[in-house]
């Protein structure tokens, strides 16, 4: 049986989207804040946080499969980092009891993969 795909959602991080996160964290790494620090470590713009990241492809998980959702377990792999202002595709697909999901680059490069196993 091959995976039953979901209508793709774009995500976008703002800037604010990063303080907020990092006020709440407590992460206040430079690469997360700051264009010039994260351009001095080899970064194209500033990185967002891997967390903010998952806990936003939560958020649209349990709004695609319903709030009652929770996340099991989980297998992600983060292939090349997200910046703050650039538009991301996350593609779904349930895939026997597991979801598969993909974030895609505006030029169509992978940038997280992994499967997450729901529970209700």
């Amino acid at each position: 049986m091959s995976p039953t795909p979901m209508s793709p959602h774009q995500l976008i991080f703002t800037k604010q989207d990063i303080r907020d996160y990092a006020e709440v964290s407590g992460d206040f790494n430079p690469i997360h804040l700051s264009e010039k620090d994260a351009e001095r470590m080899g970064f194209k713009a500033c990185v967002v946080h891997g967390m903010l990241v998952m806990g936003r492809i939560g958020a649209v998980c349990r709004a695609e499969f319903g709030i009652d959702v929770i996340i099991k377990d989980y297998e992600i792999r983060f292939q090349a980092p997200v910046y703050v202002g650039r538009p991301y595709e996350l593609e779904i697909k349930m895939d026997g009891n597991d979801l598969s999901l993909h974030l895609n680059s505006e030029a169509g490069t992978s940038v997280i993969k992994g499967k997450i196993n729901p529970s209700r």
